[in-house]
C-alpha cells in the first residue's frame, strides 16, 4: 500500500530536489535531443517527410528545448521553495516560460542572422508569428509534465547513477557547444551575405559556406 503524504510532508520531499551543475547540463543535453527527435517525427507525421529540425551545425541539438527544460526545472525550484506546486500554478509558469523562451529564441534569431526557424502566422492568437496560444498551452502541459514526472525521476536517477568521469565529460561538451553556437553563427550569417550575392572574404568563409 502506498502511504499518503500531507502538505506538510510533500513540501518536506519536494524541498530534497536539487540538482548540481553538472546534472543542469545533463537535463540541458537530454532536453535538447528529446526536442530534435520529437520535432523530427512531429514533421514526419504532419508532412510526410524527414526534416532535420537541429538548431546547430555540428550537434543534433533543438537547443530552444534545452532553454526551455532549464527555465521549467529553475521555475519547478521556485514552487518547490514555496511548496505550493498546484497544477495550474506549474501550468501558468511553464506557459510563460516556454512561450517567452520561444519568443526570444525566434527574435534572436531574426535580429542576430535574419533568418526564421518557425513561422506561426497561419494559427490563430499568433503574436507576429512568433508564438501562438496552440503552442504555448502545450508548453503549459509539457510543464505539468515535466514538474510531476520527469524531475522526481531524473532527481532519482541521478542519485543512483554514478557516471565515470562525468566532469571531463561535461566540460568537454560544453566546449564543443560553444564551437559549435560559434561556427553555427558564422554559417548564418556567411549564409545571408551569400544570398545578398557577397563573396567569401578569405578561406576561412569558403569552408563556413559549405555549413549552411
Amino acid at each position: 500500500m502506498h502511504r499518503q503524504y500531507n502538505s506538510a510532508e510533500r513540501g518536506d520531499i519536494y524541498e530534497k530536489i536539487k540538482f548540481n551543475f553538472y546534472q543542469y547540463v545533463w537535463i540541458f543535453i537530454v532536453s535538447c535531443y528529446i526536442g530534435y527527435a520529437f520535432e523530427t517525427l512531429w514533421r514526419l507525421i504532419k508532412n510526410g517527410t524527414i526534416e532535420s529540425r537541429k538548431s546547430l551545425v555540428l550537434g543534433h541539438l533543438s537547443v530552444a528545448y534545452g532553454m526551455g527544460a532549464m527555465g521549467a526545472v529553475l521555475s519547478t525550484l521556485v514552487l518547490i521553495r514555496l511548496q505550493t506546486a498546484r497544477l495550474w500554478k506549474i501550468f501558468l509558469i511553464a506557459f510563460v516560460t516556454g512561450t517567452a523562451t520561444e519568443y526570444i529564441c525566434f527574435l534572436g534569431q531574426e535580429i542576430c542572422f535574419g533568418t526564421v526557424a518557425w513561422d506561426y502566422s497561419n494559427l490563430p492568437l499568433n503574436i507576429n508569428g512568433r508564438v501562438c496560444l496552440l503552442y504555448s498551452l502545450f508548453w503549459g502541459v509539457l510543464g505539468v509534465f515535466w514538474v510531476k514526472v520527469m524531475i522526481p525521476f531524473m532527481y532519482k536517477r541521478f542519485k543512483s547513477i554514478n557516471i565515470p568521469a562525468e566532469k571531463v565529460i561535461i566540460w568537454a561538451f560544453v566546449g564543443f557547444f560553444a564551437f559549435d553556437c560559434a561556427l553555427s553563427a558564422s554559417a548564418a550569417v556567411r549564409m545571408n551575405k551569400r544570398d545578398n550575392g557577397e563573396p567569401p572574404s578569405h578561406s576561412c568563409r569558403v569552408v563556413i559556406r559549405h555549413c549552411d
